[in-house]
């Protein structure tokens, strides 16, 4: 293979997607807006918002994404020696130390947000006395979108899909070395039956919507599917196969494109396309973008503070400064004043964390999380 899907690689996908991201919650529909004037020359509103608003793929990259490392992590640190499975004690070591690993990274910038929103702005959705503290600690343990209580904003419901993501992975990879490719069965009709008998909203659905990214992250991780499909070749030029890969791949990314706002597939491949979309446009990326420098590593920068981005950037544009958002006036003007505020405060986030060491705390509680479980499953196995 001339070059692996690498850190960076990700990183530059995680870079796209939190551009789509702030460009979806933006500026994909009126009620966005809230009420505030936005021109989308040289667009029509209309055709803005179905642009930003096809956008939302970026959930289902991170899921991917999160999946896929994920895989990585477990084959390099559970599943070498010829070992086929995850034990129970290798799997709930896995959890736990992701689990506090995950909860860590959200930790600060849950503090910084809560209370800058609380003190300065007095935005308590929270409620109050017993309540307030119930709610809170559901909220910072990213729980939240799991048993419905209040979240300081909506969008960090994504933290209880990321838990849903970790918990599953154990018995997805075990299912996967077992049955292959029959590991996607379960996540296509499992998700429709469960929003049938108990959907109650969004937040069931996005429990389950982008579920079927779980399976599919393993296995082009565990099959390098990406680098595979980047090294095949059409014909025995070497160019003339990039070019022809490329016109395939983006006709390709653009019936995908087109494909998802049908309605029939709406009803009928709603969970297919919600995942394997995704897929579609990280590989593009992976083939045809990374391959560029200077695009590379411009995303990549933003991928590196994604995660502070996505937990941060809500509060700017909804609960502290919404009239200062949209005061740009401009759909680039919008979108530019987010970017570059979400990017200085996760950058100074990071370094909050550098500063108090917060890194080897989250590494220190991960470690005693490992010992912890040893202790217990050892213990369980003794009696």
């Amino acid at each position: 293979m001339d070059r692996s899907f690498s850190k960076n690689d990700t990183l530059a996908a995680k870079g796209a997607a939190i551009i789509f991201l702030i460009f979806y919650h933006c500026l994909s529909s009126e009620s966005r807006l809230m009420g505030y004037s936005v021109d989308f020359a040289p667009m029509a509103k209309e055709d803005a918002f179905l642009v930003f608003e096809s956008m939302n793929i970026c959930v289902g990259m991170f899921a991917f994404l999160s999946s896929f490392g994920l895989m990585k992590t477990i084959n390099k640190k559970y599943l070498g020696s010829g070992r086929e499975k995850l034990d129970a004690k290798s799997s709930s070591v896995f959890i736990a130390q992701r689990t506090i690993s995950l909860i860590g990274a959200f930790f600060i910038p849950y503090i910084i947000c809560t209370l800058i929103s609380l003190l300065v702005f007095q935005y308590n959705p929270y409620g109050e006395a017993n309540v307030f503290v119930l709610n809170m600690i559901c909220d910072m343990l990213g729980l939240a979108g799991i048993l419905g209580t209040s979240m300081m904003v909506r969008t960090w419901w994504y933290m209880s899909f990321a838990l849903v993501i970790i918990a599953l992975m154990p018995i997805t990879v075990n299912l996967y070395k077992k049955y292959g490719l029959a590991v996607l069965v379960p996540y296509l009709v499992f998700p429709l039956l469960i929003d049938l008998k108990f959907y109650n909203g969004s937040s069931v659905n996005n429990m389950t919507r982008w579920l079927l990214t779980i399976p599919l992250g393993i296995i082009f991780a565990d099959c390098d599917l990406f680098e595979k499909l980047k090294n095949r070749t059409i014909t025995k030029n070497k160019y003339i196969s990039v070019i022809l890969k490329f016109i395939i791949c983006t006709a390709l990314l653009a019936g995908a494109f087109w494909l998802r706002k049908q309605m029939w597939c709406w009803m009928y491949l709603y969970y297919v396309i919600s995942s394997v979309l995704p897929v579609i446009f990280i590989y593009w990326l992976y083939a045809f973008v990374c391959d560029i420098p200077v695009l590379k590593n411009i995303l990549a920068f933003f991928g590196r503070y994604s995660s502070d981005i996505f937990f941060m950037h809500t509060f700017v544009r909804l609960v502290w400064f919404p009239w200062l958002t949209y005061s740009f006036g401009t759909w680039y003007g919008v979108f530019l004043f987010m970017m570059g505020v979400s990017l200085a405060m996760a950058v100074v986030t990071d370094l909050l964390r550098k500063l108090v060491r917060w890194d080897k705390f989250v590494g220190f509680l991960s470690a005693k999380g490992k010992t912890f479980v040893d202790y217990v499953m050892d213990k369980r196995i003794s009696e």
